[in-house]
């Protein structure tokens, strides 16, 4: 009895929350900002290795 409260409690407000994603931008972006933060960190470390490599291999040559 208590698990299937649990479980309908957990149900209630995953639908909740979706319904507050898909309904609210200003949540959305909220939510996917440290995604948007990880992408950019990425980017600009390989961008970083990108000069690395390519100022060494200006040196070679």
């Amino acid at each position: 009895m208590i698990t299937d409260l649990i479980v309908l409690a957990a149900v209630v407000f995953a639908v909740a929350f979706f319904a507050a994603w898909l309904v609210s931008p200003a949540l959305r972006a909220w939510i996917e900002r440290p995604k948007h933060r990880f992408q950019d960190d990425v980017r600009g470390y390989d961008r970083a290795r990108y000069r690395e490599r390519h100022g060494h291999e200006e040196h070679r040559a």
